[in-house]
């Protein structure tokens, strides 16, 4: 049942939108609703082929969940748009045989994306780095500046570890953040924004800074340049955006994890309790 229509429908699914986020840094819309609406038909008619309706409450309850979490993800600013419907697109691929198994499916799955997302966008972070280490070194170098007194911090909070251990954790979990901070803005000055023309601009794409354009201010916001925004910025020869981090490769790891680990994590937390 696991290499089953919806294994290889998301699979194959989650390798284009892979492919589609490293080459232009989106997601189809066609291709989520594709993946949701043909996994909830294949749902539908297991539910009458198999004479269990439950099927059907257990799909819309995991909808439920699902959505939540996309919502949670996308204002939390952790997915970008198309992220976030490919998380919704993939529901019916974690309804259990119960309403506690489908909670515990996406649970397992979300925990899988969590581990899979950090050590990929280290690894991804690190790559990029290794290709103009001498620009963002002089970026960093530009950032640190400003964040001297959080080292500080950091340093006299981590002293007060002989007082108690928590002192010393708190101190070394500050002291990394504002590494990786450093780190992430003197990387992105260099390698994650790029110049291009009004012409050049798609939906969703991030601009660097608020843009006036015939009389109208364009802000630089989360949820990136609407086709509007497009239109009156068409014009301009030269505008700044961020090149995001093509993110869906960690959910294609994700979900390679989930098929075949699952059990073992499901027998790791049971031992644990």
């Amino acid at each position: 049942m696991v290499f089953g229509f919806l294994f290889w429908l998301f699979l194959i699914g989650i390798v284009v939108a892979s492919l589609q986020d490293l080459k232009r840094r989106e997601v189809d819309n066609w291709l989520n609703l594709f993946l949701l609406v043909a996994s909830f038909v294949f749902v539908f008619y297991s539910a009458i082929f198999s004479k269990d309706v439950t099927i059907i409450f257990r799909a819309g309850f995991a909808l439920v969940i699902m959505f939540a979490f996309m919502n949670l993800f996308y204002y939390g600013r952790v997915f970008a748009g198309g992220d976030a419907k490919l998380l919704v697109a993939m529901t019916a691929f974690f309804v259990g045989t119960t309403f506690y198994l489908t909670l515990t499916n996406i649970g397992i799955f979300l925990l899988f994306l969590m581990l899979s997302g950090s050590v990929y966008g280290l690894l991804y972070s690190f790559v990029l780095y290794s290709k103009d280490f001498k620009k963002v070194n002089v970026e960093m170098q530009k950032v640190s500046r400003g964040q001297g007194w959080a080292l500080v911090a950091g340093l006299i909070v981590m002293a007060l570890g002989f007082v108690s251990f928590i002192f010393l954790v708190i101190g070394i979990i500050a002291v990394l953040t504002m590494g990786l901070y450093v780190f992430a803005k003197g990387l992105e000055a260099v390698s994650m924004i790029k110049v291009v023309s009004g012409k050049e601009l798609r939906e969703g794409d991030w601009l660097v800074d608020d843009i006036k354009a015939k009389g109208k201010t364009i802000k630089a916001d989360w949820d990136g340049l609407s086709l509007n925004d497009i239109k009156l910025l068409k014009g301009k020869k030269k505008v700044k955006i961020k090149d995001g981090l093509p993110f869906v490769p960690a959910f294609l790891i994700a979900f390679l994890g989930y098929v075949f680990l699952k059990d073992y994590v499901l027998g790791l937390i049971a031992n644990l309790i």
